[in-house]
C-alpha cells in the first residue's frame, strides 16, 4: 500500500471533528488574560503525544506560537501548514465555546475562522506520522498568534526567525476552494495643517477641515473611479475607504470632551483623514502612498496657508499571489477533486491572511485553503460544516505527500 493509500485508510470523520471541537472549546481571543497560551499548550501536547517534534516560540511574554515538524530526508521541497490560533472575542454569541453540533454544523467562536483549519492541519500531521510516511522535504506546522488581533506578529516572527519553507498553505476559511490571490489591507493618515484664528475673521486663517473635505471629495470622485477600472486575473478591483476624519483647533476640543457647553469659535488648524485600502497584487504600497501624496499636495497648493503630509501606518499587510502553475496549486486542485468529488476553480479573495506576509516578506509562494465559510467569521452565529473537516485534513496530507515527496 503506497503512502497516500495508507493515509486514506487512517482518516476518520469522528477524529477530525473531535479535535476541532476540543480546540473550539479553548478560548483564545484578545479580550482574555491568557490569550493564545492555553491553545498553544494544547496543540504542543497533541503533537508530542503523536510522536511529532514540537516546540513553542514566545513571541510576546506568555503568548507563544506552536511549531511542529515532520522531518524529511532533505531531498524534497519543504511545506508549511500555517494558521492563526487566536480568534476575535465572542461578542454577542450565546454559547461561544460549546462547540455544539446541530444539523451537520458545529457552532462556536473560531469554528470557521480558523480553528477548523488549525485543527485539521494538525490532524493531517498526525495522519502522516501514524501512516509512517517518510517525506523527502520537511513538513512544518506553524500555529501562530495575533492575526485576529490585527498585528499578525506570530507570522511576522516566523518570517524573521524561521522556520521557513519552500511553500506554504494558510488554512483560512475558503470553503475548500483554492485561493491563489488576495488583496493587501493597509492604512494611511493624510493630515492637513492650517492656521487657527477667531471664527469672526476666518479670512485671516486657513481652515484645515475645508482642505480635508476637498481631498475627500476628490478621493471619491477621482481616485475611486480610477481604481475601479484596475483589473486583476483573480481579485476584484482595489478599494478605498475614508473611515475616520478628525478635525479641530485645540481650543475646540473641550466640547468633545464634555468640558464645555459649546465649541470655541476657532478656525480648525488640523484635520486628519484616516484611510484604509484593499489593494491588488499589481499595486505597491509606495505607489499608493505617492497617489495620496500627489492629491493631498494638489489640494494644499490651491489653498493659502495649508500644507499636507501623508503617513503610511506601518502594519504592512501585503497582497498575495501565486502562479496557478505552481506545484502547490496543482496538487491542491488535484487532491480536492479526488476527495471532494467536485472540481472547484481557483479564485481570488477580498479578505486578507498571513499568506500575504509569507509570500511577500519571506518570498514563500503561498495559497489559502481551508474548511469553513468566511461569510460567518466574526459573527454572532459562526459555524463550520462537519463534513468538511476530515476531508480537509486528508487533502492537506495528500498535498504534503505530493509537494514534499516520499522516500520509500
Amino acid at each position: 500500500m503506497d503512502a497516500k493509500e495508507r493515509v486514506k485508510a487512517l482518516v476518520k470523520d469522528e477524529e477530525a471533528i473531535e479535535l476541532v471541537r476540543k480546540i473550539v472549546q479553548i478560548p483564545s481571543h484578545w479580550a482574555q488574560e491568557k490569550r493564545e497560551k492555553p491553545i498553544s499548550d494544547y496543540l504542543l501536547d497533541y503533537f508530542m503525544k503523536a510522536g511529532i517534534d514540537a516546540y513553542q516560540q514566545e513571541v510576546y511574554p506568555g503568548r507563544p506560537n506552536v511549531v511542529a515538524v515532520l522531518h524529511g530526508t532533505g531531498e524534497g521541497k519543504s511545506l508549511m501548514f500555517n494558521g492563526h490560533i487566536d480568534t476575535v472575542p465572542p461578542f454577542g454569541m450565546e454559547d461561544p465555546f460549546g462547540a455544539v453540533i446541530k444539523d451537520g454544523k458545529m457552532y462556536g467562536r473560531g469554528t470557521a475562522d480558523m480553528k477548523s483549519g488549525v485543527a485539521t492541519m494538525a490532524y493531517a500531521m498526525k495522519l502522516l506520522k501514524d501512516a509512517d510516511v517518510k517525506l523527502k522535504g520537511n513538513l512544518v506546522y506553524a500555529g501562530v498568534i495575533d492575526e485576529d488581533a490585527a498585528g499578525s506578529e506570530g507570522t511576522r516572527y516566523i518570517v524573521r526567525n524561521g522556520p521557513l519553507t519552500d511553500l506554504a498553505i494558510v488554512g483560512e476559511p475558503t470553503s475548500l476552494q483554492p485561493v491563489v490571490a488576495h488583496k493587501g489591507c493597509d492604512y494611511f493618515t493624510v493630515t492637513f495643517y492650517g492656521q487657527s484664528v477667531h471664527s469672526s475673521v476666518p479670512w485671516n486663517g486657513a481652515n484645515a477641515n475645508y482642505a480635508a473635505a476637498e481631498f475627500i471629495r476628490r478621493v471619491e470622485n477621482e481616485m475611486i473611479p480610477e481604481w475601479s477600472s484596475k483589473k486583476h486575473a483573480f481579485c476584484s478591483p482595489p478599494t478605498i475607504n475614508v473611515g475616520l476624519v478628525q478635525g479641530a483647533a485645540k481650543a475646540n476640543m473641550p466640547y468633545l470632551l464634555g468640558e464645555s457647553p459649546t465649541f470655541a469659535g476657532i478656525i480648525p488648524d488640523l484635520c486628519k483623514v484616516h484611510i484604509d485600502v484593499r489593494w491588488i497584487p499589481t499595486q505597491t504600497i509606495k505607489g499608493i502612498e505617492e497617489e495620496f501624496r500627489k492629491l493631498a499636495e494638489e489640494v494644499a497648493s490651491g489653498r493659502e496657508g495649508i500644507h499636507a503630509t501623508v503617513e503610511f501606518i506601518d502594519m504592512y499587510r501585503p497582497a498575495m499571489e501565486i502562479s496557478p502553475d505552481n506545484i502547490l496549486v496543482r496538487s491542491i486542485q488535484s487532491n480536492s477533486k479526488a476527495v471532494l468529488k467536485k472540481e472547484y476553480p481557483i479564485k481570488g479573495e477580498t479578505y486578507w491572511g498571513d499568506s500575504g506576509l509569507l509570500c511577500t516578506l519571506a518570498g514563500i509562494p503561498s495559497i489559502m485553503y481551508g474548511p469553513g465559510d468566511i461569510g460567518c467569521a466574526h459573527s454572532d452565529v459562526e459555524w463550520v460544516e462537519t463534513s468538511e473537516l476530515a476531508k480537509a485534513a486528508l487533502i492537506y496530507a495528500l498535498t504534503a505527500i505530493d509537494v514534499c515527496g516520499v522516500s520509500e
